[in-house]
């Protein structure tokens, strides 16, 4: 099986304590069946006053940690294929990575109605491209 690397390191920390929750709704207990981009960016920018905070945090680690974990083996199941994402090999700063996901996320409102895990494959890929074959 192969190791996470820097990705276990972006998603260490509780996004809420990184991301701004201007103008945030607070987390309703559908965002938890994470259907769509938006209910996971509710998820992972829950204010810290947000009575389900601490679970929408833990529930956006989960998911987004599942979603790349699923990604690197199936890209390392398929070896003669360009991966669909390469973080870079001195890591990812937490902080941006996840403020990016959010603001990558809002940038395009037909992004927040992609399902979640679309999502988050969209901002890997879009982020974090490959240069290697």
């Amino acid at each position: 099986m192969r190791q996470l690397g820097p990705f276990a390191f972006l998603l260490s920390l509780p996004f809420a304590t990184l991301v701004p929750a201007h103008g945030m709704a607070a987390v309703s207990s559908d965002d938890f069946l994470a259907r769509t981009t938006g209910q996971l960016v509710a998820l992972c920018s829950a204010p810290p006053t947000d009575p389900l905070a601490t679970s929408a945090v833990n529930f956006c680690h989960g998911f987004a940690v599942a979603v790349a974990r699923v990604l690197e083996e199936e890209d390392a199941a398929n070896p003669g294929t360009r991966p669909m994402f390469c973080l870079p090999a001195n890591g990812v700063s937490r902080n941006q990575a996840v403020s990016q996901f959010v603001q990558w996320a809002s940038a395009d409102p037909s992004r927040m109605s992609m399902p979640a895990t679309d999502g988050v494959a969209g901002f890997l890929a879009a982020n974090y491209p490959c240069s290697r074959q």
